[in-house]
């Protein structure tokens, strides 16, 4: 029955895998289509704001590109490697960018691959493709391959790091996790579960890092950037008043700040973000108390990054950061647990906007009356929640039944 349950997993999982790849070539092609412009605009601010390093210029508190809402939102030292493209032309420096993306990609699902199978799977050369081919292309991870954003960077990063650290490699995965905090700051919050762990020597490298990483940038490149980064750009990030009176439904956002701030119009981000820790905080303590077992801490490492990303208003590309442990649980559930968690996964990767969904629906040519009863359900749909914040949620609960039925795990 074990064999059979094993059987049934590893299609599962290969399933959701398969299909995250399918959907994230039908994100490429349609990006191809309607906004060829727009390819490599994050890797654009970087090189623009590497620019204006060189060249003196104000670099935090306006766009480097011209446009008022794209602005360079890391610290100063990472202009450092930035730097680089302004050696060789845009063009070529993007194409560089994705060739790095590319092999970060590779390199993190080899490795979650070979730890998946530590824990005494066995997998295919198939499922080594599926795994490295669903973190580049999936439509989780394909709006930063397109962009030419680093949030593979920082996937590959949080995910040795942690890798590292449960292998009892402490030292090298804490450096990793601090690296991977400096650009985004809200990974650091794993740090909640290395105390809880008391892995003591991790956590201190990962602030060690992070500190000297931001130290580094204030001796280079001056105090005054440094000081600015934290006033332009970091501070405002922090305020999250942008859900109050609540989300549009064409909102990029994935948060449980958009069904709260439905319900309760006038709060304030504030507000709305301890109405969600309340929720997430009771389901990340269960799985933390019960965190006694492999399986039982991968749903407890799972649940702490989901539970970031659900209480911070989050974009569907910052998803990358829970490939591991993600990818193994997806392979490593069975029955019940690993069923919903499989359609969460699935759920997970209908990335839609409601102006894109609805554009679908209009090119499906049903009659009038059919299509705007769809677009209207659609907006109502959006105006509560999305697909990957549904998505998330069945993966929480997935991980709750597998501690809850397999408590020694």
């Amino acid at each position: 029955m074990q064999k059979q349950d094993s059987t049934v997993s590893l299609f599962q999982a290969r399933l959701a895998l398969g299909f995250g790849i399918s959907l994230g070539v039908a994100y490429l092609l349609y990006r191809l289509a309607i906004a060829p412009a727009q390819f490599g605009i994050d890797f654009e601010i970087y090189r623009a704001a590497a620019a204006d390093l060189q060249s003196g210029q104000t670099i935090y508190g306006r766009s480097p590109v011209g446009i008022s809402n794209l602005t360079y939102r890391y610290p100063v030292i990472l202009l450092a490697p930035f730097s680089l493209y302004l050696l060789v032309s845009p063009v070529t420096g993007f194409a560089i960018h994705v060739a790095g993306t590319l092999l970060v990609s590779v390199l993190l699902g080899l490795a979650v691959a070979r730890t998946t199978e530590s824990y005494g799977l066995q997998l295919s050369k198939y499922d080594y493709i599926l795994i490295c081919g669903f973190i580049i292309i999936s439509p989780i991870g394909a709006p930063s391959l397109v962009n030419g954003n680093i949030n593979h960077h920082i996937a590959f990063a949080l995910g040795l790091g942690l890798i590292w650290t449960e292998q009892g490699r402490e030292r090298r995965g804490g450096i990793a996790l601090g690296l991977a905090a400096l650009p985004k700051v809200f990974p650091a919050a794993i740090g909640i579960w290395l105390v809880w762990k008391r892995k003591w020597c991790a956590t201190f490298a990962a602030v060690f890092t992070g500190i000297g990483a931001v130290t580094a940038g204030a001796v280079l490149f001056g105090l005054n950037r440094t000081r600015r980064f934290f006033v332009e750009e970091l501070l405002p990030r922090g305020t999250a008043n942008s859900v109050s009176g609540g989300l549009s439904p064409s909102s990029l956002y994935v948060t449980l700040q958009r069904p709260l701030s439905a319900i309760f119009t006038g709060a304030s981000g504030t507000v709305l973000t301890v109405l969600s820790l309340a929720i997430v905080t009771p389901v990340v303590a269960y799985v933390y108390l019960q965190s006694k077992g492999t399986i039982q801490r991968l749903i407890a490492l799972l649940s702490t990054l989901c539970g970031i990303l659900l209480v911070i208003p989050s974009y569907t590309m910052y998803f990358v950061l829970i490939f591991y442990p993600l990818i193994p649980l997806l392979y490593l559930l069975q029955g019940w647990p690993g069923r919903v968690f499989t359609g969460g996964v699935v759920l997970m990767q209908f990335t839609l906007k409601l102006h894109d969904a609805a554009m679908l629906v209009r090119l499906l040519g049903l009659p009038k009356w059919g299509t705007e009863t769809v677009v209207a359900s659609l907006r109502a749909f959006y105006t509560l929640s999305t697909p990957v914040l549904w998505g998330t949620v069945a993966v929480l609960i997935a991980g709750v039944w597998q501690i809850h039925t397999h408590p020694s795990g």
